[in-house]
């Protein structure tokens, strides 16, 4: 058996165990990196950037779609198979690329999942065992397995974004991010969609009053929502399939599908590495126990993005995190992770999107004695609205009125993923909002809309 000695070992080649890696390497250290599945990790090629691409399409259909009578008289055609071959332009290049961007920054590739043999040793076939004097954990998430009879018959999101057709009709199961999104391209584009949701809205983590909005608009047009719902059981029949539903009452359903896909949630993906073995403090639904500076309980090993219990699971969090930690390591910093604020989308038809103080985290500051301020409004009047024919745009904003500053913003609408970013600013900044009403936004456009919704 080979044993090799490094200065740094990285698990997981995403964009944040690459990037800590390259640091490294950049640094003088000797680097080794090593990934079970293929470089790149989730957002490049089964999360975020395919997802956008497939988006994007949808996104263009539900606007015609809103606009028929306004000058179009139909939706075009749509080819599914044409749209993947033009995301698989997009995600077939970038394990190789990944691979050559590593060795050729001086990082030793490896093709293998890591186990921890102990704290500083990693087995990674039956014939290769690395040790680290550094090691970065940096394995993101994983579809959380879903426990009961038929399980076996699920598609995941990572299929979904694999399908070589688009089926007549799916049931969704989980109504967070993933299943929004899953849900609403699939419908945009020409599929019937159930949506089986845990809460009693989708997109329960985001403002509920917007959720709400969200959900009676996807209801009108044509998506069916199961909701404080649970799937119990999928049986094949034929080549359908029948999907067991119970909700918080007890009442069951039985739905008939083409296919079931599970979005209900992701899970840090540690399994593999026993981390039991080296000590290292974990939860399987959490994730790596980490400090401010991303530090396990042990001084050498750290854990970096969505397989940690730090920050929210979302892939600039883990860009930010490999930053810090490469200042960290190899620049002698002191700088310790700060998420708050941390804006957060999620690309639905019309978008949601939030940044800063939850209506919860207002309503318990008022009992505190602050003066708080909410601004929620249904702005599907306004012009921005309006010249879309889109009949969804409200937004909740929250201001400190003693600071005269912004605390909060939680938007639904067309365009709101990019307007979401000035309220980001504007709460990092601090910035007054007296200042803010005497800026000057080009007009008319999405920024444009920021002053009358303070």
């Amino acid at each position: 058996m080979s044993m090799k000695e490094y200065d740094v070992v990285v698990i997981g080649a995403g964009s944040a165990g690459q990037s800590v890696a390259a640091a490294a390497a950049k640094a003088g250290k000797t680097v080794a990196i090593t990934e079970g599945r293929e470089y790149g990790g989730t957002c490049p090629l089964r999360g975020c950037d395919p997802k956008l691409v497939l988006h994007a399409a949808a996104e263009t259909m539900h606007r015609l779609h809103n606009l028929r009578g306004k000058g179009f008289t139909s939706d075009p055609d749509f080819s599914w198979p044409d749209l993947m071959e033009w995301k698989r332009s997009f995600t077939e290049p970038i394990p190789e690329n990944s691979q050559e961007r590593m060795r050729e920054n001086g990082v030793e590739v490896y093709e293998s999942y890591a186990t921890f043999i102990d704290a500083h040793t990693l087995q990674l076939t039956d014939e290769v065992r690395i040790k680290g004097k550094t090691i970065v954990v940096a394995t993101g998430l994983r579809p959380t397995p879903l426990d009961f009879p038929g399980s076996e018959y699920l598609y995941t999101s990572d299929d979904f974004l694999e399908m070589d057709e688009l089926p007549g009709e799916m049931v969704i199961v989980g109504g967070g991010y993933i299943g929004t999104e899953t849900s609403q391209i699939s419908h945009a584009l020409g599929c019937r969609v159930t949506v089986i949701v845990s809460d009693d809205v989708p997109l329960s983590k985001f403002d509920h009053d917007l959720a709400g909005l969200l959900l009676t608009s996807a209801e009108e047009r044509g998506i069916k929502f199961h909701l404080n719902t649970r799937a119990k059981a999928i049986r094949k029949t034929g080549d359908r399939f029948e999907v067991d539903v119970e909700d918080k009452d007890g009442q069951q359903t039985t739905l008939t599908t083409d296919r079931v896909i599970h979005c209900a949630g992701r899970t840090p993906n540690i399994g593999e590495l026993d981390l039991d073995a080296a000590g290292i403090e974990h939860d399987k639904k959490k994730g790596i126990v980490v400090d401010d500076r991303l530090r396990t309980n042990l001084p050498h090993v750290y854990a970096v993005g969505d397989c940690t219990d730090n920050g929210l699971p979302l892939s600039p969090v883990a860009s930010y995190d490999a930053t810090v930690l490469s200042e960290i390591l190899f620049e002698g910093s002191d700088r310790k992770v700060e998420y708050y604020p941390l804006p957060t989308v999620a690309f639905s038809l019309p978008g949601m999107a939030a940044v800063g103080m939850t209506a919860d985290e207002a309503q318990k500051a008022r009992k505190e004695g602050r003066k708080i301020a909410e601004r929620f409004a249904d702005a599907s009047d306004w012009y921005h609205a309006r010249h879309l024919n889109s009949p969804v745009f409200a937004y909740k904003v929250f201001l400190d009125e003693d600071e005269d500053r912004i605390l909060g913003a939680h938007l639904l609408g067309p365009d709101v993923t990019e307007l979401i970013n000035l309220f980001y600013l504007a709460i990092l900044q601090k910035t007054r909002v007296a200042e803010l009403k005497k800026m000057i936004f080009a007009y008319p456009t999405p920024a444009s809309t920021l002053k009358s919704m303070l």
